[in-house]
């Protein structure tokens, strides 16, 4: 009896050691660390309370073996678990959940809050312990019960297709750097280069040659010069039959480049305009090329998206069309007038007056019968005046006689003319690449000023709002060819006088009439008197104020043969004598130029209106301002009349695009080309660079070098690299622009020159005659 109670005793106390050790075991959740990987594995701790003492010694020893050690042997009966590393051994997935024992009476249902203690590999021997004494959480899983853990596949990298051998030949080709130089530009052969690295099958041919989408591009590239470009500059390669792939990617990287360079020319990229003069101030709309590579790698009908980049607008394809008619059939004659054909034999002068008849063929021949049928052979004055005017077109003297020389210009009229199919061709070609600089959307409203036409329109849409006569810079002040936004209409503005009118114009005039110059000055010439006191009366002349640092200066007390009159601002105050009228019209631009009125009128009556100093005279300004200010602030006329007397200025909401441009050649609404001087020889050197042989052209400088620097020591002005005027102003109206002298002055310079000897020698400012030119010409 005692050895009983002394054994239940030991045994009661081996199971107490036994599950303290376990709840130290739980209490501290194990921790492992892979020295390979260098992770950390984290065990989770149980979230159950102690369990009841095994009832068996079987339990009591498994129990403590799964406390201590991580991986035991298998119970006997119980196959054997699967070895795992320690990194992933100890740890259940979260979505595998064991098959829940019956909960115990005296504990509380495991919480959701933390996941049940797991045990490691190994399983416990199929003890039954006492009812109650097991908590759920605390029965080690069965490998042979608990499902089976499937491992993740692994996500295999993206297998890159092959690249095909002609798209590797093509990516050799463009790694050649002799593509880039006068055939193909740097940023077509990088575009070129970039596509081609993210293709992996070529663009224009396969294993049979050049695809289908590439005979188009073919046929447009060769029909080039349907569009006034030239097909020579487009080379395609000849692919035989069974090319290698090296050979088929070289024709495919020619054929991408070669259209590449038909997107750049077609929007004006064939020249820099700029380059050539720095009065043809445009930046043609050239498409990036990235851009076309992948629109034309798209693109179903590539041929037609390259011939689409041409210009659209009307006047471009109407020269188009005309440039078509010039290269068709030959005709070997024109038609001829049926009146043409009677020729005037050479015989005796016949003055007016006269009978003869031969003054029957000559009213044949320019087909003007008489009145009356009995007067056929009289040579009347209605048929004088014709002959004289035949006279003034042929260079002879317009004395009204019908002599032989009358008589072999009239004949030679009637001769049939031979037509020559390219009379026109470089005309027409010279004012299409023009239209390539415009933008591709010219805007909802525009102003577009033809320099050689002499003529301002303002377009809204396809409707003409407004057609004038305008006035434009002379050959040695020329108006350059831009674009640029109206930002103001200015009411009753001032005029000051720019630099390089002051030292080119003003200057000499002012030291000759303070007798700075040898002889009589030539304004006291021109408005009498003598001495040399001068400079308050040609400033009077011009209605002109003079300021030095913003004070009233009284010109007769300067010195102006040795000052520099850079440093003297002159004014022009508002009025209608004002060089720029009652309003003006600002774009702002590098050149300074702008819209304006003028005071002088009559000059739009003549034929040539190449004029000014650069800036555009209009004939109907008061209109301009109505139509610019109806669509842009809604006012009515009246509005416009109360701002034009009152010298407000307008900032425009809207800015309006204004395009000076340079069109010799137009086709008019009746399909007739009609030509207009090249006042600037624009046309010349546009042709020559076209062809190889770019001449750079600079516009006289408003600023003459050899005056300032000869007398004052003025600094001369110079181009950038650019082509901009420094310390110069080419744009802005000048004295030119200003009005003549008043009445009485006028009636002063008839006297004088009535009682004055021609002078023997020349002033600083020139003759007489060429004062005069100067002060009048407008």
């Amino acid at each position: 009896m005692i050895k009983f109670s002394l054994r239940l005793l030991g045994v009661s106390l081996l199971g107490i050691g036994a599950i303290g050790v376990n709840s130290a075991a739980m209490a501290e959740p194990p921790v492992q660390i892979s020295s390979e990987s260098g992770t950390t594995t984290y065990f989770p701790p149980s979230n159950t309370t102690t369990g009841a003492i095994p009832a068996s010694e079987a339990a009591k020893d498994a129990a403590a073996a799964a406390a201590t050690t991580p991986e035991a042997p298998p119970a006997a009966g119980l196959p054997a678990s699967t070895p795992t590393s320690p990194a992933t051994a100890a740890v259940t997935p979260p979505t595998e959940t064991p098959a829940p024992a019956a909960p115990s009476v005296s504990a509380p249902p495991p919480s959701d809050a933390a996941p049940a203690a797991v045990t490691p590999a190994a399983t416990t021997p199929a003890a039954t312990p006492a009812p109650a004494a097991v908590e759920p959480a605390a029965a080690p899983a069965d490998s042979a019960v608990q499902p089976k853990t499937e491992p993740t596949p692994a996500v295999a990298a993206p297998v890159a297709p092959p690249v095909n051998p002609i798209v590797e030949a093509a990516r050799a080709r463009l790694g050649d750097k002799a593509l880039s130089g006068r055939e193909y530009i740097g940023v077509d052969v990088a575009a070129a280069r970039d596509f081609y690295n993210s293709r992996t099958e070529p663009l224009w041919v396969d294993d049979s040659g050049f695809t289908h989408k590439a005979k188009a591009v073919i046929s447009t590239l060769r029909t080039a010069d349907d569009w006034g470009l030239e097909p020579s500059d487009f080379v395609v390669a000849n692919v035989a039959s069974g090319a290698n792939a090296e050979a088929l990617g070289a024709a495919d990287v020619q054929l991408t480049l070669a259209a590449l360079k038909y997107a750049r020319f077609a929007r004006g990229g064939r020249l820099d305009p700029v380059a050539l003069s720095n009065i043809l101030d445009m930046k043609p709309p050239v498409k990036d090329a990235k851009t076309v590579i992948g629109e034309l790698s798209s693109v179903a009908e590539p041929g037609a998206y390259l011939r689409g980049l041409n210009p659209k607008h009307v006047g471009f394809e109407r020269l188009r069309q005309a440039l078509l008619k010039a290269r068709g059939p030959k005709q070997e004659e024109e038609p001829v007038d049926p009146a043409l054909v009677v020729k005037l034999p050479q015989g005796k002068q016949l003055k007016p007056g006269a009978e003869d008849d031969q003054i029957a063929l000559l009213r044949q021949r320019l087909k003007m019968p008489a009145a009356n049928p009995a007067d056929e052979r009289v040579y009347d004055d209605e048929l004088v005046d014709a002959v004289r005017g035949i006279q003034r077109d042929n260079g002879l003297k317009a004395n009204g006689i019908l002599s032989d020389r009358v008589r072999t210009a009239l004949n030679k009229a009637g001769e049939p003319k031979r037509v020559d199919p390219k009379q026109n061709l470089d005309r027409l070609i010279a004012n299409m690449e023009r239209w390539r600089w415009l933008p591709v959307d010219l805007g909802h409203l525009y102003v577009m000023n033809n320099i050689p036409e002499f003529t301002s329109e303002i377009w809204k849409g396809n409707q003409l709002e407004l057609k004038q006569k305008m006035i434009v810079g002379q050959t040695s002040w020329p108006t350059p060819v831009l674009a640029a936004n109206m930002q103001f209409v200015i009411f009753k503005p001032s005029w000051g006088m720019p630099d390089g009118i002051k030292s080119k114009e003003l200057l000499p005039r002012l030291r000759s009439a303070s007798g700075g110059g040898t002889g009589i000055g030539f304004f006291d010439q021109l408005f009498g008197g003598g001495g040399g006191s001068g400079g308050a009366r040609v400033l009077e002349a011009y209605k002109l104020q003079v300021y030095y640092n913003g004070r009233p200066v009284d010109p007769d007390s300067v010195n102006w043969s040795t000052a520099d009159i850079r440093q003297y601002s002159f004014t022009q105050p508002p009025g209608a004598d004002n060089p720029l009228g009652l309003v003006k019209f600002r774009f702002p631009n590098r050149h300074d130029v702008y819209m304006h009125d003028t005071p002088e009128r009559g000059l739009f009556a003549q034929t040539n209106r190449a004029l000014s100093h650069g800036c555009l005279r209009v004939e109907e300004p008061r209109r301009t301002a109505e139509v610019l200010l109806a669509e842009d602030k809604g006012y009515s006329p009246e509005k416009v009349g109360q701002l034009w007397d009152s010298g407000a200025s307008v900032t425009l909401s809207k800015e309006v695009p204004v395009y000076l441009v340079y069109f010799t050649a137009r086709v008019d609404d009746d399909g007739r080309l009609l030509n207009y001087a090249d006042i600037y020889g624009h046309d010349g050197r546009i042709m020559s660079a076209l062809r190889g042989r770019p001449v750079r052209y600079t516009a006289p400088e408003a600023f003459d070098p050899a005056e300032t620097s000869a007398r004052s020591g003025v600094p001369t002005a110079s181009n950038d690299a650019g082509g901009a005027t420094v310390g110069a102003d080419a744009g802005s109206d000048s004295m030119m622009d200003a009005p003549p002298p008043s009445k009485k002055n006028q009636n002063q310079k008839k006297s004088a020159s009535a009682k004055q000897q021609k002078p023997q020698g020349k002033s600083t400012g020139g003759t007489i005659q060429d004062a005069l030119s100067n002060i009048f010409l407008n």
